[in-house]
């Protein structure tokens, strides 16, 4: 298949300022570039669409270089912003640069390993292109060749010019200026030909062709495409939990945390998220999604969707883990059977995400289990919730006040304590 032909299939494209690029970048052996400004130490779910975007372009032999804005992060782009971005020390946009350079770096891997694909990709700072610069050089090299009624024409500064009461700095202004200079400098040095990323940056973008024509009055042809901001089938960014970005960083939020994201798609959004968020084949997409309607209730092709991006993301024992952390919590087989196999890894995540109580003598009775693992406030209110058969130790019901957890019922030293059919805390063996 075609790249423009795929890129369109999987809703990977927006918008292109040229048709040309497609052929040339089918052929391989060219250079494109995106870039990420490091306003966080961690790429996050809305950052997924213009990376799996350069991904299909690697796919063809391609080198996509990354762009880390060292410069630009600094300034902070205006675009969709009501007021100016906090400035970030050169100490912080450091350690993001570095974050995010990882994780990349981990992601391309964890893709080559499920597909046996070789990713080419470098990672650049534009500080860099900038930093022997005096602010003469600037206006003489970059500012002369944009006009401010190119500027002011842009989205992202029209909204801001046209409410005084949100008004615009210089500093933000020049944001496009700086951006734009990436493509200049990268073309004139690298020969890259092409800049991608999402629609809400296409005024940035083309700033940057402009500024290649203007200066080096050249025939070669450079480009810019685009790519949708993905939406769900209720109109919100498809990224954003409870206001809050889901990050590709462990550290921040867990693998399980980014497989029950995607478990919990809604039914209409999967066959799109198949499409653009993993590199299974389109005809195998469609016989997932053929399974899926058969029997909606099972969440086949949910499963398969956070099976794949969370293995992309964090790598295969990762994704195991989230799968029988899930397994445990919400599936309807052997759930102590699932705990007796699991690492110490393992162990560690699952009271992650449920909550964990220590066993620190031979037994405890079940009312005080109860109160020191949170489910209840007191041994009355424990005991109101053992009368009422709510309680499950081990997935067993029990309703025995006097009833003893002993260390020996803990297999691999970790047993599992149930109110109703979704709260549940981990019980783990003291050292």
């Amino acid at each position: 298949m075609h790249l423009k032909e795929e890129l369109q299939q999987r809703n990977l494209l927006y918008q292109s300022t040229d048709e040309k690029l497609f052929a040339l970048y089918d052929q391989g052996g060219e250079k494109f570039y995106c870039g990420y400004d490091p306003t966080a130490d961690s790429f996050h779910l809305g950052h997924l669409l213009t990376i799996m975007a350069a991904v299909h372009f690697m796919k063809r032999g391609n080198t996509f270089v990354l762009i880390v804005g060292g410069a630009t992060g600094f300034i902070g782009d205006p675009t969709g912003k009501d007021s100016s971005r906090a400035f970030l020390d050169e100490t912080q946009l450091r350690h993001n640069q570095k974050g995010m350079t990882t994780q990349i770096t981990a992601f391309l891997q964890h893709l080559k390993t499920m597909t046996g694909k070789d990713f080419h990709f470098e990672v650049r700072n534009n500080y860099d292109f900038v930093k022997e610069m005096t602010v003469f050089d600037f206006f003489s090299q970059v500012g002369r060749y944009i006009t401010v009624n190119t500027m002011l024409s842009k989205e992202s500064i029209k909204k801001r010019i046209e409410h005084p009461e949100l008004s615009i700095t210089y500093t933000e202004f020049s944001y496009m200026l700086l951006q734009g200079y990436d493509f200049l400098h990268l073309y004139e040095h690298d020969g890259v030909k092409l800049q991608i990323g999402g629609s809400d940056q296409r005024g940035n973008m083309v700033t940057g062709t402009e500024m290649i024509r203007k200066k080096l009055w050249n025939d070669q042809e450079v480009f810019v495409m685009t790519s949708p901001l993905m939406l769900d089938s209720t109109g919100k960014k498809f990224w954003k939990s409870e206001g809050n970005a889901v990050w590709l960083d462990p550290n921040k939020n867990s693998p399980y945390f980014v497989y029950q994201f995607f478990m919990n798609t809604a039914d209409a959004d999967v066959p799109r998220y198949l499409k653009a968020f993993t590199l299974l084949e389109l005809e195998e997409i469609e016989q997932i999604i053929h399974q899926h309607t058969e029997h909606p209730e099972l969440r086949y092709g949910q499963q398969r969707l956070a099976s794949y991006v969370t293995e992309m993301i964090f790598g295969k024992a990762a994704t195991l883990q989230a799968t029988n952390i899930s397994e445990i919590l919400f599936g309807t087989g052997d759930k102590m059977q699932i705990i007796a196999s699991l690492s110490p890894e393992d162990i560690q995540a699952l009271a992650y995400e449920t909550g964990s109580v220590h066993l620190e003598w031979e037994a405890m009775r079940i009312l005080e289990m109860v109160v020191a693992a949170g489910l209840a406030p007191s041994n009355s209110e424990a005991k109101k919730l053992l009368q009422s058969g709510s309680l499950f130790f081990n997935e067993q019901k029990i309703q025995d006040t006097n009833f003893l957890i002993q260390k020996s019922d803990l297999p691999n030293g970790v047993g599992l304590l149930r109110k109703g059919k979704k709260s549940y805390r981990t019980i783990v063996v003291s050292a």
